[in-house]
């Protein structure tokens, strides 16, 4: 791309955006706190998949005094399905800043929302760019694919000098006074024309400036990614039943999905001795039970970023639950337990424990 060929690009992108984005709902106003929260949503996220869990979260919390002030339980519950539960955590931390440091309105110097928990150089240009119109670049999945796609650069594109050269490029080319709809209109061509499979250059706004389409080459370009296999681990489950009641615990703060609860699990005890036997053992250590084990009930599957995870599920009968309770378990009816925020293989096997008392 030439400084000459720069102007009419811009023009065309912004035309383009203009007639055809989408009317996604915190595009409306463009107010910084709807702009976050959506930016730290699509994080990971899909648009199609987090719509409904932006309007649920914008009717429960219209703004970031509401987040602030909201019990933990309830942020965690909406965030509920979306996954990377350290974002929504780091939304309420970062919302009580804005309400203990400036009063509760959304800042806009760009050091201060760089400086808030969870917010990366991404995002925060997306909210400065998208919410206050400054020239402020954005280089997320897709407009990095678009960057690289027109201007030909086929390495990897998340090595570090690839990195380098996309952000500059991404600032070099924001044009004066429309950093909102430029950034918009680059991340939506990535989004819905400029797609990593099967993209549709010939409806391409842009197709007469990039490389990839006139070299033929869009399917090369950007390289593609290499992921590791995730790495297989085995789990011990108890569904610990007394009555109609379940035995959940909350996960400790701070780990992953630290704050939601689950049924007890543990990383697969050691290979020698009895499953079940150990079972016993943990269940009166740790609850102060004395649990009947057996028999595994059934597997279950859950692949995570990282690792594929299988559970062994475990029936644990108790005759009496103990007068003193852990102060991070709870005894509840499946129903109430769908009250509480899951990761989603423990709604899964919330549903499936439901489905089997009603046969």
């Amino acid at each position: 791309m030439t400084p000459e060929q720069l102007p009419d690009l811009q023009h065309t992108l912004l035309g383009w955006f203009a007639e055809h984005q989408r009317p996604l709902p915190w595009r409306r106003r463009c107010r910084p706190y709807e702009i976050w929260v959506s930016e730290i949503m699509l994080q990971q996220t899909q648009v199609k998949t987090m719509l409904p869990f932006y309007t649920r979260w914008m009717a429960e919390l219209p703004s970031v005094r509401s987040v602030a002030e909201a019990p933990e339980e309830v942020v965690l519950k909406l965030w509920e399905g979306l996954g990377y539960y350290s974002r929504a955590h780091n939304l309420q931390k970062a919302a009580q800043v804005i309400c203990g440091q400036h009063g509760g309105v959304f800042p806009e110097d760009f050091e201060q929302i760089r400086a808030l928990p969870g917010i990366g150089p991404y995002t925060a240009g997306a909210i400065a760019s998208i919410a206050f119109n400054q020239p402020r670049p954005v280089v997320d999945g897709n407009v990095e694919r678009v960057l690289c796609r027109i201007e030909g650069i086929a390495e990897p594109p998340k090595s570090t000098p690839v990195q380098k050269r996309l952000w500059a490029l991404a600032a070099e080319w924001i044009p004066h006074g429309h950093a909102r709809d430029f950034n918009q209109g680059l991340m939506e061509l990535g989004a819905t024309v400029c797609t990593p499979r099967n993209p549709s250059c010939l409806l391409c706004p842009v197709n007469a400036w990039c490389v990839a389409f006139q070299t033929g080459r869009t399917d090369a370009i950007p390289a593609p990614r290499t992921r590791p296999k995730p790495t297989k681990i085995a789990k011990i489950t108890a569904l610990t039943q007394c009555g109609n009641r379940w035995l959940v615990r909350k996960r400790p703060e701070g780990g992953l999905m630290g704050g939601l609860w689950e049924f007890p699990t543990w990383e697969e005890p050691p290979a020698e001795g009895s499953t079940a036997v150990w079972l016993a053992t943990q269940l009166c250590a740790e609850y102060g039970v004395d649990a009947q084990i057996g028999p595994e009930l059934f597997q279950m599957e859950h692949g995570y970023t990282r690792f594929q995870a299988t559970l062994h599920c475990w029936i644990c009968t108790v005759a009496e639950i103990p007068d003193a309770i852990s102060t991070n378990a709870r005894w509840l009816t499946l129903d109430e337990i769908a009250e509480l925020a899951l990761p989603r293989v423990f709604q899964r096997l919330r549903k499936r424990l439901l489905d089997e008392s009603s046969t």
